[in-house]
């Protein structure tokens, strides 16, 4: 049978100064902090690190001699965008989910399904993919990622500059939208452009403005 987890709808979120707390500072909370790092301030919670996790620069590390209580949490979580409970022990994680819920902020589970689900990302320049099967097969998600890798390779970060760029340069000279996303998309379907792409982003510019001069 096949339940519809109809309630997930993927959003692409700026993290830029929100907070990310994690529980546990073993392999598990040392993956999800590699991440959000990249994005969020980012701090974990444990008794003890991994050695990669003991020399980031870029995460806090916050150390404790046992398990927290649930008022210590609760005021360690305060201004928290999101909770990752990465503790070896699922049911303490389950109940700081339960914690961390219960005042309204969104939870990662690292053992269960919870309100927040962290895709296997794809990012070329301001192209993001997130590929996710709602946490029922994992080895799925990243299959799929490398079979995306393989088809959505560099160029197409260049590409869309190349779009955003050759926007900017079309609301200059063509009031008409219906024309400019015309040429818009030729320049997605000409395959030298594509080329040039490979090796030389000035040519490959020069290419799709050639787009424009045929509709002049």
């Amino acid at each position: 049978m096949i339940i519809m987890m109809s309630g997930f709808l993927p959003l692409i979120i700026d993290l830029h100064d929100r907070k990310v707390v994690i529980i546990g500072g073993g392999s598990v909370g040392e993956r999800k902090a590699e991440l959000f790092c990249r994005y969020a301030k980012t701090v974990v919670v444990s008794l003890e690190f991994t050695e990669k996790l003991l020399k980031s620069e870029e995460i806090e590390r916050i150390t404790i001699d046992r398990e927290l209580d649930d008022e210590e949490f609760t005021d360690l979580i305060r201004d928290a965008f999101l909770v990752i409970p990465a503790t070896d022990d699922p049911s303490y994680n389950k109940h700081l989910a339960d914690i961390a819920s219960q005042r309204g902020i969104l939870v990662n589970r690292v053992d269960d399904l919870g309100c927040v689900i962290i895709p296997s990302v794809i990012t070329r320049g301001d192209i993001v993919i997130g590929i996710s099967t709602l946490a029922h097969s994992p080895a799925l998600s990243r299959y799929i990622r490398e079979r995306i890798e393989e088809v959505i390779t560099p160029e197409y970060a260049e590409m869309a500059r190349l779009q955003s760029e050759m926007r900017c340069f079309l609301k200059d000279r063509i009031p008409d939208q219906k024309k400019r996303q015309q040429i818009l998309r030729a320049i997605l379907e000409d395959e030298s452009v594509w080329e040039y792409l490979k090796t030389s982003y000035r040519k490959a510019y020069e290419q799709a403005a050639t787009h424009h001069e045929t509709v002049l």
